[in-house]
């Protein structure tokens, strides 16, 4: 069905914000409890994740500054997650805090997540993780 996120990570901050500046992308939400920022242009999302003593974390002194974990919009996420676990995949169990969703989550190459998202609930994972923020500017065309 789609994309939902890509999830990026790395120890410099400044970095990966001037990168989504540069993009076109604009900050549209601050996680309500963790160091992790959702920047968004039309249905594109990427998320920053700098949470410390977190998966992105180790995943950041492991491999740098990288995309961490990408989720995929599906018809039925419980049903996705057994299937992948019937055919082998390793099934991540995530720490969720106050005011989060469990998203549903599979480990790929490398340790990445690919967290799988029902379709009909996608627009929530912002509304429920994120408190919003409102841009002076309008939305620029993709670079």
């Amino acid at each position: 069905m789609g994309f939902e996120f890509v999830e990026f990570t790395g120890q410099d901050q400044g970095l990966l914000k001037r990168q989504m500046n540069e993009l076109g992308f604009k900050l549209t939400g601050i996680h309500r409890s963790k160091n992790v920022l959702h920047y968004s242009q039309g249905n594109i999302n990427f998320i920053l994740n700098f949470e410390p003593d977190s998966r992105a974390a180790l995943f950041a002194e492991k491999h740098g500054q990288s995309a961490n974990a990408m989720a995929f919009r599906v018809q039925d996420a419980a049903y996705a997650i057994k299937e992948a676990e019937k055919r082998g995949a390793k099934v991540v169990e995530n720490k969720v805090g106050p005011m989060e969703l469990n998203i549903p989550a599979i480990e790929g190459i490398g340790g990445l997540l690919i967290y799988l998202v029902d379709a009909k609930h996608a627009k929530s994972i912002y509304e429920i993780d994120f408190e919003p923020v409102q841009s002076e500017d309008p939305e620029q065309p993709a670079a």
